[in-house]
């Protein structure tokens, strides 16, 4: 039960772990329709990445709480994008640790080398809707990388155009309908990039 807990919570992070919610601070004309993508065009390299997942269920007469801390470690990896699509490149690494109702279950390494993506976006004032994935991810041993399709982003650049940060801090609850058990998901992550 230790190892299922937190893979379900992985899987659950990994699905929404670019949808962001932070307001966006440069100079977009923030109309109704905005698809005005320049101040996104070019290149941004990847600077740091967290993500905090921590899920609680209650089966039965027990409860369970489980914490997921994903954090880079180093970061060689950059995101370019046109008017309408991006591309992904480079390497990072990152540690995860594991806890179930405190009690630390796993701590890893792990190494994405030569990662490559595609896809295509587009925005509504600071809302990005991404078809595609910023990240590849592994957990213990399983390639994350399939986790795709489309997903919402909130972003901000800052006020001199150098920096664009993805944020989330997103809480959601599912019922089993069978047997009628509560899982509760807070999700927080932030990803910093500068422009090269």
């Amino acid at each position: 039960m230790k190892k299922l807990l937190p893979l379900f919570c992985l899987f659950t992070l990994l699905t929404a772990f670019t949808c962001e919610n932070e307001p966006l601070d440069v100079g977009f004309d923030l109309g109704e329709n905005n698809n005005n993508n320049s101040e996104l065009i070019g290149t941004w390299e990847l600077v740091d990445f967290d993500v905090t997942l921590v899920s609680s269920s209650t089966f039965g007469d027990q409860s369970f709480t489980s914490d997921i801390a994903i954090i880079s470690t180093e970061e060689d990896y950059t995101l370019n994008f046109t008017q309408n699509t991006f591309t992904t490149s480079g390497n990072y690494t990152y540690d995860t640790q594991v806890a179930v109702n405190g009690d630390t279950v796993s701590t890893d390494a792990y190494s994405m080398e030569s990662v490559n993506g595609n896809g295509t976006y587009s925005t509504v004032n600071h809302v990005m809707t991404v078809d595609g994935s910023f990240f590849d991810f592994e957990f213990e041993g399983m390639d994350q990388s399939a986790l795709q399709g489309e997903q919402t982003v909130t972003f901000s650049i800052s006020n001199d155009g150098q920096t664009l940060t993805f944020s989330q801090d997103e809480t959601t609850s599912q019922t089993d309908p069978a047997t009628g058990n509560v899982t509760d998901n807070t999700t927080t992550s932030t990803s910093v990039w500068i422009r090269q």
